[in-house]
């Protein structure tokens, strides 16, 4: 079981930060999921999304939308490990961030989980991305805009709004994210030692150290927060659904919050802010 605690440092000015969509930071989401179909369902029933057809080109990759705006990805496992969402920061260039993140010892997992595969790969002419891992395995990625410039749904229930690392080395994975985009990271606070990583100034995502609670079996992951209006209503409707709930609503000041897996085991995270 994941268990992740979450206090309101972390997720103050996290709105802003995600709407402005600049390069280095975490401006969209998508989920690798081993049945996507089933999972367009769940987060339909979960947060009002939205799914047109896929075409056989897509490979089973759809966009889930909100009110007829692009608010995430959910298509079928391509690189190795566990079903879960991955978020993708804003870059100018995904050439020059796979050299960085190999430079630094990150891994290349690319877009399809094909091994020989090893570079970017055009994303029919939206844009650019790669997959990668860090060094401590954690899935993170880059997305270079074409015709797509991230989430165009933001600041409203239903869509990503924060994403935080949860690290076993704080040290080694704040000088990987530092190397790669420049990024900083602010002293502990709080109980759980809770960081955020800044860059030009601005909190732009967190970085927590492994809860106590949270199980050895499980690796260090991004997790991605999406907004909700009300966390005990999206909490009873996401078991109801077959999700599963590993934190209730939580008070955390800024807001409650409350954490779950999806029924094919990807953990994500809602928070509904105080108004």
């Amino acid at each position: 079981m994941v268990v992740i605690s979450v206090d309101q440092a972390s997720i103050e000015g996290a709105d802003v930060d995600i709407d402005n969509r600049e390069l280095g930071t975490p401006s969209r989401v998508g989920l690798q999921s081993p049945d996507p179909d089933a999972a367009a369902r769940f987060y339909a029933t979960l947060f009002g999304w939205e799914f047109g057809d896929t075409s056989p080109e897509a490979n089973g990759y759809r966009t889930a939308l909100l009110r007829e705006r692009p608010a995430a990805g959910v298509g079928s496992i391509r690189e190795p490990g566990r079903p879960g969402w991955t978020a993708y920061a804003a870059v100018a260039d995904v050439d020059e961030v796979a050299s960085k993140v190999t430079a630094a010892g990150g891994t290349i997992l690319s877009r399809s989980g094909d091994a020989s595969i090893v570079g970017p790969e055009d994303a029919s002419g939206a844009g650019r991305e790669i997959v990668f891992a860090d060094p401590s395995g954690a899935r993170f990625a880059v997305w270079q805009a074409g015709d797509r410039k991230g989430a165009a749904a933001v600041n409203e229930p239903g869509t990503f709004s924060w994403a935080e690392l949860i690290s076993d080395d704080v040290d080694s994975s704040a000088a990987f994210y530092g190397s790669v985009f420049g990024w900083t990271v602010t002293g502990p606070e709080g109980p759980m030692n809770r960081r955020e990583w800044r860059l030009d100034g601005r909190s732009i995502a967190g970085l927590l150290p492994r809860p106590p609670a949270m199980a050895k079996d499980i690796p260090p992951y991004w997790d991605v927060y999406f907004t909700v209006a009300d966390a005990a209503a999206t909490a009873e409707t996401a078991v109801n659904a077959g999700g599963t709930q590993l934190m209730p609503p939580t008070d955390i000041g800024a807001g409650h919050i409350a954490v779950f897996l999806d029924p094919a085991g990807a953990v994500f995270t809602v928070m509904a802010p105080k108004s």
